[in-house]
């Protein structure tokens, strides 16, 4: 058989199973299945294609590609999750995300590399099984293991009535945990031949800095120019595409620009050993802020259909791609490191949850209660990114020179563990610890309740209330002044008043979302419409109408963005813009 015939068969039993990964999650999430979520279904098909594959010796053919990951897959999704972010209910919790993300993922990163080097030192890990740099390549291992993808746990939350602020830690951890872990897997490369003393420590931090803080310049300057170009082809908001002729369709030229830019600026900051992910996620941000406004209805549409449609495709296929590894792992196990992986894993997350919850609380306002400290704990999830990285360790010496196939295949066990197992239970444990049903102000007032333990449930809702409307957000108020007063001029973006360019597409105004007055903090807003009298009787009462799940409408969508979009009262789409 020629190997043209191989490559017409792979792609065949690709395609095969990537059509029927999307037609799985179709039922799954069209009947409310919550004891196996998408990704994992995703995963268990491609182990089955993979032993096909295996039968038929293709499985050498089908081994994951990090560039395919990292330049094809990875964006698409990394981008849907920036651009379709609501970004009030992000940046409001953004200390407490950023904590748990950059600070925690080191604590886990260099608890789990240390420990694992510990049990190459006690013979519990081979030497032989590493590379010329245990030390180095034991904290590369607990870097990429600290990358987090709950895509699993977030799919299932799609079906269940969870409060919003369990979602947005549970998305924006993610988000900034895996570019965190990116940066610090860069990094620590760098190292790789240096001999790591208390002198490179410094050192180590202050790249990781340098890092994140280009690839945030990067996205937002990019994605800045796009918009203000974006600004001066503007027709009107919402106008016709088509208003320069019959023969011209500015919808095709808005979509190319803002998509190819947003790729540009991913591939300036790969090219200046910066991180990528990073860059694409602020890029989204900036470009559903600003740009998003710019375009005509017919490109604001397209555009987000367009990310909708990659982000899922891509993650439904990279799941079954990690699937499809199984078959394809190349010999080398470890077992020492494929049997403490999944404990020191969930050590790892614990001390990163609970000691810096408890900091975070020290700090916030409105406190986080233990049962959401529980389910942050075990909704830390591995997936892609991990085992990307894993495939992509450098082993100066060896016959490739990248990969450590002991890590790879241990790499490869926790990923599939922590998705059909945690991801299984994800259901049953929310509505264990009592979250299923709750609005973001009666979680709140759990949290008071566990500072405050003699107060009693409608003591702690007049006390959160209270809070709340004292505690006016006075940075968030600030940069809404200068971005109507000196960025929306140049860039564009959503004024107050102005109705969505999706309501205007139907003729009908009513449909609007119109953004709330400046002069409205909106957690008055919400706590006006969040059903606290009947918190008041009973923190197990909701009010349905306040607080759907942010993902309940789009149960189609991609899980990772899924919670980000909602729909206007006669059915069609809206993104929201929440004013930052």
């Amino acid at each position: 058989m020629t190997s043209d015939s191989y490559v017409s068969e792979e792609l065949t039993l690709v395609w095969l199973l990537l059509i029927t990964t999307v037609l799985t999650s179709f039922f799954i999430q069209r009947y409310h299945v919550q004891y196996i979520p998408p990704s994992g279904a995703a995963m268990i098909l491609g182990m089955a294609c993979g032993g096909i594959a295996k039968a038929a010796g293709l499985q050498a053919a089908l081994r994951f590609s990090p560039a395919a990951f990292f330049y094809g897959l990875l964006p698409p999704i990394v981008f849907a999750a920036g651009f379709t972010l609501k970004k009030r209910d992000f940046f409001r919790n953004f200390g407490t995300i950023s904590v748990f993300a950059v600070p925690g993922t080191f604590i886990s990163a260099l608890f789990f590399g240390f420990v694992t080097y510990g049990l190459v030192a006690i013979k519990v890990v081979k030497r032989s099984h590493l590379g010329t740099a245990p030390l180095i390549e034991c904290l590369l291992y607990g870097a990429l293991i600290s990358a987090t993808d709950p895509v699993a746990t977030l799919s299932i939350f799609s079906d269940m009535d969870v409060p919003p602020v369990l979602y947005n830690l549970v998305f924006g951890e993610s988000v900034l945990n895996d570019a965190t872990a990116i940066v610090l897997f860069r990094t620590l490369e760098e190292f790789y031949e240096t001999p790591l003393s208390w002198g490179t420590v410094p050192l180590i931090f202050w790249r990781f800095f340098v890092i994140a803080t280009g690839s945030i310049v990067i996205g937002l300057g990019v994605a800045s120019a796009c918009a203000f170009i974006l600004r001066r082809f503007q027709l009107a908001p919402g106008a016709d595409s088509r208003q320069g002729g019959p023969a011209f369709n500015a919808t095709i030229y808005e979509v190319a620009l803002v998509v190819m830019s947003a790729y540009l600026a991913y591939l300036v900051s790969e090219t200046l050993a910066l991180s990528g992910i990073v860059t694409l996620f602020f890029t989204g941000i900036c470009h559903a802020h600003y740009s998003y406004y710019s375009v005509t209805k017919e490109a604001a549409i397209t555009l987000k259909r367009l990310f909708e449609f990659a982000a899922f495709l891509s993650e439904m296929f990279v799941f079954a791609y990690l699937g499809l590894q199984v078959a394809a792992v190349r010999q080398g196990m470890d077992l020492g490191l494929m049997l403490t992986g999944v404990p020191l894993v969930v050590l790892s997350r614990a001390l990163n949850i609970y000691p810096l919850a408890y900091l975070v609380n020290r700090g916030r306002r409105l406190p986080l209660p233990i049962n959401l400290q529980h389910t942050l704990w075990a909704c830390g999830l591995r997936g892609a990114v991990a085992y990307g990285l894993a495939v992509n360790l450098p082993n100066i010496g060896a016959e490739s020179d990248e990969g450590i196939p002991a890590i790879e295949s241990a790499t490869l066990v926790i990923v599939l563990v922590s998705t059909l197992l945690f991801g299984g239970i994800t259901g049953p444990m929310v509505q264990h610890f009592g979250l299923q049903g709750l609005d973001d102000m009666a979680v709140h007032a759990l949290g008071y309740q566990d500072l405050h333990k003699s107060v009693s449930p409608s003591t702690a809702a007049n006390a959160v209330c209270e809070i709340a409307a004292n505690n006016p957000d006075a940075a968030h108020t600030l940069w809404k002044q200068i971005d109507k007063a000196y960025l929306k001029p140049l860039f564009g973006g959503r004024s107050s008043g102005q109705p969505h360019l999706y309501a205007l597409s139907t003729g009908n105004t009513d449909d609007a979302e119109i953004v709330e007055d400046d002069s409205t903090p909106h957690h008055i807003l919400e706590m006006q419409t969040s059903g606290l009298a009947h918190m008041q009787s009973g923190l197990s009462s909701v009010d349905v109408a306040a607080y759907q799940p942010p993902h309940a409408s789009d149960s189609a969508l991609s899980p990772t963005h899924r919670g980000m979009i909602g729909r206007t009262s006669n059915g069609l789409p809206h993104k929201h813009d929440e004013g930052t």
